[in-house]
C-alpha cells in the first residue's frame, strides 16, 4: 500500500509540474514593462511589446511605431503622449493631425465610455472642411487643404459659438453649408488662452498638446 501511495504522489507532482510551469511563465511576462519612446515602465492595465494580451485589460493595448508610443481606441490610432499611474489619466492626440489640419480620411474622435471618460480640462473642438467660396469675412480661422487631390477651404471652432464671440447668425448658417465636419476633444486649458487671435498653426499646437482621457479598468 505504501508503494502505491507514493507512486501516486509523485504522479500528481509531476503532473502539476506544467501547471506550475505554465503559471511561472505568466508571471514572469507580466513582470515585464512596457518601454517605448517617452513611455518608460508601463505595466497594468496595459499590454503590449513584451506584454502579452494578459498582462492587461481588455481594450489597453499599446503599440510601438518607430518608437512612438500608440493606442488605439474603438479602432482609430492616437499618440499616447504620456500616462499617469496615480490620477489614472492618459494624454493623448490624434495621430493623423499630427502635422497639419488635413488628414487623408475625415473622422470624429471617438472613445470608450466604457473603459475611457474625459478629464473635466475637456473642450470640443469642431473642423469644418468644404466651405463654400468666398469665405466669410469674420472669421479668421481659416485654413486650406488639398485632400485626395481635392483643394478645400475649412474653417474650425469651438463647437460653443459664443466662446469666440460668434453670434452672427450668417456666420453660423455660413459654416452650416461647409460639406464635412469633424469634431474632436482638446485641452480646455490649451484652447481657451488662444481664442482671441486664433490660427491655424496655434490650433494645431494646441491640439498637438493632446486630450485627457480617465480610465476605468478593474484593479
Amino acid at each position: 500500500m505504501s508503494w502505491f501511495i507514493l507512486l501516486l504522489t509523485i504522479a500528481l507532482v509531476c503532473g502539476s509540474a506544467p501547471v506550475f510551469a505554465d503559471d511561472d511563465e505568466r508571471y514572469l511576462n507580466c513582470m515585464k514593462s512596457f518601454d517605448c519612446g517617452n513611455i518608460k515602465g508601463a505595466g497594468y492595465p496595459f499590454s503590449g511589446s513584451d506584454r502579452p494580451d494578459y498582462c492587461g485589460y481588455p481594450g489597453f493595448e499599446l503599440g510601438c511605431s518607430n518608437q512612438d508610443p500608440e493606442i488605439t481606441i474603438m479602432r482609430s490610432t492616437y499618440k499616447l503622449l504620456g500616462i499617469n499611474n496615480q490620477s489614472r489619466t492618459l494624454n493623448v492626440s490624434r495621430s493623423d493631425y499630427t502635422e497639419n489640419l488635413c488628414p487623408a480620411l475625415l473622422s470624429n474622435t471617438s472613445s470608450n465610455p466604457k473603459l475611457l471618460n474625459y478629464t473635466s480640462d475637456h473642450a470640443e473642438v469642431t473642423l469644418y472642411y468644404g466651405c463654400p467660396s468666398p469665405s466669410a469675412p469674420a472669421l479668421s480661422s481659416q485654413f486650406t487643404c488639398n485632400i485626395n487631390d481635392t483643394v478645400m477651404e475649412g474653417n474650425f471652432m469651438t463647437v460653443n459659438f459664443s466662446a469666440l464671440g460668434i453670434t452672427d447668425p450668417s456666420l453660423i448658417s455660413y459654416l452650416t453649408t461647409c460639406n464635412n465636419s469633424v469634431k474632436f476633444p482638446a485641452r480646455q486649458s490649451a484652447i481657451v488662452p488662444i481664442l482671441v487671435s486664433l490660427n491655424a498653426s496655434q490650433f494645431l499646437e494646441a491640439i498637438n498638446q493632446g486630450f485627457e482621457l480617465e480610465w476605468s479598468a478593474n484593479d
